[in-house]
């Protein structure tokens, strides 16, 4: 059998469906493959997201979706030293992922796209009158004749590679897991938990994420650990976050890898867009993808749409959705590299000294007053008129290059 169509998206994600949903509604004809038979499992990260990021996308959730909304956060530095920041009003939610994932998926599929499930793209194949995919499904390979091909497969970047792209860095790849937890005491129900520490979070940090309902998500990455034994650590060895998770039983698990290392060099080539995480176009600081990656789904099918209405699928014209996509988030993901780099060179030790100066200079005063937690660079430029931040990034600094 041949399905054809004007856009292949390959990948149900967020990222997959946001770009075919922009696509569809423009008139375009989309197909959209995903390799699992379920949309939305399994679930590639907690769900933390910015209030301020999905407005600015357009996504107004249904009161279904959030598990819960936070005005604050709380930092543990390795040896317990903490300090919080608390908003006057709430700045991030938590998600249910899999509903989330069906519900950017329903809304592109009443937009027109259609969705093969189970349904995994296998290769590429460039001919004269537009692209081949060769699918793999129910036991039996189909091709699918399209013009335009938007690579949401994540991190496995093989479709990249069938094009000649080059794929992320990856020696700055992290593993993650995250875990659904019951039974969690002493963490205050507004506010994130995350903790510092090489011992079980070398490269980067763990989180507690509470719920309304009393649960938690907990989780973790690490670049060299194996992240199942770094969890279990977590739950009965860390000497804070044992207590609060002594009595938890975990009741889903899942693992997933995280690309650290900035954008790939090039997101396009003939009849061919890469997005979110195929992309790398994640915060090197925080590990967060969605709202970056909606970010840039959306230029995609902007543009995937224009190459089709217009007959051109070349690079002359695609080149601009690496224009457009960069002009939006590549100052914040450099500044973010910047700092994500400095910060895999900083020691336990000299973390510590870290959070005693924020302490020192009552910094989380000054915090306060960030208002977008995806868009970076723009709220350090404004932060670094403060003496205090001045003094701390100085710091950060010299401890990172010494």
């Amino acid at each position: 059998m041949t399905i054809e169509t004007d856009i292949a998206v390959v990948g149900a994600g967020p990222c997959g469906s946001f770009s075919a949903l922009v696509a569809a509604k423009s008139g375009t004809r989309v197909a959209v493959f995903e390799e699992h038979p379920t949309v939305g499992v399994p679930a590639h990260c907690a769900g933390h997201l910015s209030i301020s990021g999905l407005k600015r996308l357009g996504l107004r959730l249904p009161s279904f979706l959030v598990e819960n909304t936070f005005r604050g956060v709380v930092f543990f530095s390795p040896s317990g030293k903490q300090f919080s920041i608390r908003f006057p009003s709430p700045v991030t939610c938590t998600i249910n992922r899999k509903l989330f994932d069906e519900h950017l998926a329903n809304i592109a599929s009443n937009a027109g796209a259609q969705f093969f499930l189970s349904s995994r793209v296998k290769t590429i194949i460039e001919q004269q009158n537009g692209a081949k995919v060769v699918v793999a499904t129910r036991g039996r390979n189909e091709s699918i004749m399209c013009n335009m091909i938007i690579d949401a497969e994540g991190v496995s970047s093989t479709l990249l590679k069938n094009v000649g792209l080059k794929p992320f860095n990856n020696e700055m790849l992290v593993k993650a897991v995250s875990a659904d937890v019951d039974g969690v005491r002493d963490v205050e129900s507004d506010r994130v938990e995350v903790y510092f520490g090489s011992g079980f979070a070398d490269g980067f940090y763990a989180w507690i994420i509470p719920k309304r309902d009393g649960t938690a998500k907990i989780g973790l990455a690490t670049k060299r650990d194996s992240p199942k034994q770094c969890l279990e650590w977590l739950i009965n060895n860390h000497p804070i976050t044992s207590s609060k998770l002594r009595k938890s039983r975990i009741m889903r698990v899942s693992y997933h890898s995280i690309p650290l290392g900035g954008p790939i060099s090039k997101a396009y080539a003939n009849g061919f867009l890469a997005i979110g995480d195929a992309a790398s176009q994640v915060k090197p600081t925080t590990g967060g993808g969605v709202v970056m990656g909606l970010t840039c789904a959306r230029i995609a099918g902007e543009i995937a749409s224009k190459a089709v209405k217009e007959n051109i699928f070349s690079e002359s014209l695609l080149k601009y959705y690496e224009e457009e996509w960069k002009q939006k988030v590549g100052h914040d993901l450099r500044a973010m590299l910047f700092a994500r780099k400095l910060l895999n060179r900083l020691s336990d030790s000299e973390i510590d000294r870290i959070f005693a100066t924020v302490t020192r200079l009552r910094l989380d005063e000054t915090l306060v007053r960030v208002k977008d937690v995806d868009f970076q660079w723009k709220e350090l430029r404004q932060l670094a008129k403060s003496p205090s931040v001045l003094v701390t990034l100085a710091y950060f600094l010299f401890s990172a290059i010494t």
